[in-house]
């Protein structure tokens, strides 16, 4: 039986950046198990063009790689008559305050020091105010470093919450960050949540370069800063915090038409059928 490949990580790379792993023994024994799954699989789906072209180079055949984006069902961001930004800005101290939101893993391939640096670097006259929601193994050491620096009015950890309490906090939030650590392999992936901030419907400050910040260009649904240069993601900040709401409100409307037309689950899920069709065929014929 045959089998199609989705590869939504590129490993061993992403273990050995995030420090998960070191490279060695182990890492080569997994370089070799990747490309015997490679040459065993019928057909093999890559989330960008780039991840695409990395496969290429490792040997695999063109023919053999597509990309399947990632997509998002745009229904757990719709927003009901009972829904209340401001009740979740209550709640966690946001009112008279901008708030840039980061949500997810909290590990060293994120490089959210920057973040910390660009919150200290803040104009001393700037309401912004950067919430960090998520959970992973820098998140003490972040802590720390923004209690050593006296940033707690500048910075907000919060703890983890289930995927279906997002949506509250997205809404809520004025605007929403991705950042990454420099590397050729941030270049090549699109982190799964610009998914979910493109379906929330709010600006996107993307400090990372490749796919991803070409995402957020063609839908003109943020701004796009390189990763780890907190000068400029200050900028960023003060650039959307100085938008009137009227414009924000516009930038997130492009991020939701650009997912719901390009992303999302009724436009993404018949390209995979598509694939997996046209391999049963070639398997049934050969």
């Amino acid at each position: 039986m045959g089998f199609v490949y989705d590869v939504q990580d590129i490993w061993p790379e992403s273990a050995v950046l995030s420090g998960l792993l070191k490279d060695g023994p182990f890492v080569k024994v997994m370089r070799w198990i990747e490309r015997v799954v490679y040459q065993q699989a019928d057909h093999i789906l890559v989330v960008t063009e780039g991840a695409r072209q990395n496969l290429i180079r490792k040997g695999v055949p063109p023919e053999k790689v597509s990309v399947g984006h990632h997509w998002i069902d745009e229904r757990l961001f719709a927003r009901s008559a009972a829904d209340s930004p401001e009740a979740t800005r209550m709640e966690h101290g946001w009112v008279d305050r901008f708030v840039l939101l980061f949500a997810g893993n909290i590990g060293l391939v994120q490089g959210l020091d920057t973040v910390i640096d660009a919150a200290a670097a803040l104009p001393p006259d700037s309401n912004a105010l950067i919430a960090i929601i998520g959970d992973g193994t820098d998140r003490q050491r972040l802590e720390d470093r923004v209690r050593s620096l006296g940033l707690e009015s500048r910075v907000q950890f919060l703890a983890r919450r289930p995927m279906d309490a997002m949506p509250a906090l997205f809404a809520a939030a004025d605007a929403l960050l991705v950042h990454l650590k420099k590397s050729e392999l941030s270049r090549l992936v699109i982190p799964t949540k610009t998914l979910a901030y493109l379906a929330a419907g709010r600006p996107i400050v993307m400090a990372m370069e490749g796919a991803a910040a070409d995402l957020v260009r063609v839908a003109d649904a943020g701004i796009v800063v390189p990763s780890e240069d907190a000068a400029r993601l200050v900028e960023a900040v003060e650039t959307i915090r100085n938008l009137s709401e009227a414009n924000r409100q516009a930038m997130g409307g492009r991020a939701t038409a650009y997912l719901n037309t390009h992303l999302a689950t009724h436009v993404v899920i018949p390209e995979y059928e598509a694939v997996l069709q046209r391999v049963a065929m070639r398997r049934s014929r050969s």
